[in-house]
C-alpha cells in the first residue's frame, strides 16, 4: 500500500480551500462526485501530502455525519493498491471491516475505491493503482 492523500471533511471547499492556499497549497478544479454525493477539491504542496477537502452535496452524503460530530476534521487516509479485492481480503484478516463496497470513482478516472474502518486505526481509503503503477 502507497500512501495517496488525506481526506478533510468541510462545509465549504471555497473556504477551507483559502486557508490551504495561505500555507501555500494549490488546488485542482472542483469534482462532482455523485456516486459519493460529495464535492471534491485536491491541494497540492511541495514536499508535502496531498489533501483532498470533501464537501457533502446533500444530506444523504456520509460526509453529512461526520460533520455533525466532528466539524471541519481530517477524517480518511487513502492508500493506493495493485489488488483492491485482495487487499480488501486481506484487511478483513486484521479487522478492518468494510464501510463502502468497491465503487468506480470520477475523481481516480473511474478507478474503483473502497472505505474500511478499524477500531484502532479509523476510516481508510483504498484505490486502485492506475496502469504502470501511477497513482
Amino acid at each position: 500500500m502507497d500512501f495517496h492523500h488525506v481526506g478533510v471533511a468541510t462545509r465549504s471547499l471555497e473556504q477551507t480551500a483559502q486557508l490551504y492556499n495561505e500555507l501555500g497549497y494549490q488546488g485542482s478544479a472542483v469534482i462532482i462526485d455523485p456516486i459519493q454525493k460529495v464535492r471534491l477539491l485536491f491541494l497540492n504542496r511541495l514536499n508535502s501530502p496531498l489533501v483532498e477537502l470533501v464537501e457533502p452535496v446533500e444530506a444523504t452524503s456520509p460526509v453529512t455525519n461526520i460533520l455533525k460530530k466532528n466539524g471541519v476534521i481530517p477524517y480518511h487516509f487513502c492508500y493506493a493498491v495493485e489488488n483492491l479485492e485482495m487487499k480488501i481480503s486481506e484487511l478483513k484478516q486484521s479487522r478492518y471491516f468494510v464501510i463502502v463496497k468497491p465503487v468506480e470513482a470520477i475523481a481516480f478516472d473511474n478507478r474503483k475505491i473502497a472505505f474500511l474502518y478499524h477500531n484502532h486505526m479509523g476510516l481508510i481509503e483504498l484505490i486502485e493503482k492506475a496502469e504502470h503503477g501511477r497513482y
